[in-house]
């Protein structure tokens, strides 16, 4: 133990070393702007069963419905409904949150200037540990005469809401790669590099490494580096750690800095089936293979698209 401590020390400091040019000045971030944004908290009862928020030419109403069979729990479900300069566009459900008690965010705010209408982020908490936002978009088409719903993967926490990241007026979504979490070592021992998600033209794109958003992602790296420390699970956090710098541009430096340190003991993540699974999600025997470590995230990182160059 004594000896893990000091080589997770011996990292930590070559690591803050590699990375001091990155903090010469304080890492100063635009104003945080918040769009109108509706928001229910968890309370001890429902005090009320209906909701309102407008901007400009949007209208939304959120209302509660019942659910969940005779003899089980009860639960509520918000509905919302979008009307757009007067007009019925839209009706939306939410997932069922805490059992009668839902938790709820509602913004409208500019995620894709390519069409008239700003958008309608809808996000619902699904409850349990380490779990989860249940998130759609409601955004109009090119010429603003139909309106689509786009769902997001779940993520890990509560409701998902968007930041302007960059102070540019335009809004984005900004999260902890939930791709990381399990893969190389137990939820707390688990790094994740920022994820930035952007909507363009009715879709999500990938947009973390884009230059617009280096600051945040330096960001997201001091963070990391305050969070290391001796007791930290060496192969979770380089997982993040390593994606963290080929957001940056300097994955080289960062995967040289892994193969120095990395724990050769640990097992979490090595082992993944060269073929295809069965129906039922098994391996077929003997064709359970085991990696080491670098050649398992390298794999990682091909799968999640993140490009390492040596």
């Amino acid at each position: 133990m004594a000896s893990h401590a000091r080589a997770n020390s011996a990292f930590v400091k070559e690591m803050k070393a590699q990375n001091a040019h990155h903090f010469k000045k304080p890492v100063i971030l635009p104003e945080a702007k918040k769009p109108a944004t509706l928001e229910r908290e968890w309370e001890d009862k429902i005090t009320r069963t209906s909701w309102q928020l407008s901007e400009g030419p949007i209208s939304i109403l959120i209302t509660l419905t019942k659910g969940g069979p005779p003899d089980g729990l009860l639960t509520m479900i918000p509905i919302l409904s979008l009307s757009v300069e007067g007009k019925k566009m839209l009706r939306v459900e939410g997932s069922e949150s805490f059992p009668d008690n839902p938790v709820f965010v509602v913004q409208i705010a500019e995620l894709d200037p390519g069409n008239p209408y700003k958008e309608v982020v809808f996000s619902t908490f699904t409850g349990g540990a380490h779990c989860c936002s249940d998130t759609r978009i409601l955004t109009s088409s090119k010429d603003g005469k139909t309106w689509k719903t786009i769902e997001m993967d779940s993520i890990d926490g509560e409701p998902l809401e968007v930041r302007d990241l960059n102070g540019d007026g335009r809004f984005e979504f900004a999260f902890p790669d939930n791709s990381f979490l399990y893969t190389f070592g137990c939820y707390a021992c688990s790094a994740a590099p920022l994820h930035v998600l952007q909507l363009q033209d009715g879709n999500l794109r990938d947009v973390s490494g884009q230059s617009q958003f280096r600051p945040n992602q330096v960001k997201s790296l001091e963070n990391l580096i305050e969070w290391a420390g001796d007791g930290m699970d060496m192969n979770g956090f380089l997982a993040g750690y390593v994606a963290q710098k080929i957001l940056l541009g300097e994955g080289a430096q960062a995967w040289k800095l892994m193969l120095k340190y990395y724990d050769r003991k640990g097992d979490w993540g090595l082992d993944f089936c060269s073929v295809k699974e069965n129906d039922k999600g098994e391996c077929p025997p003997g064709k359970n293979k085991t990696l080491s470590y670098p050649d398992a995230l390298e794999r990682f990182y091909k799968k999640t698209g993140y490009e390492l160059k040596k």
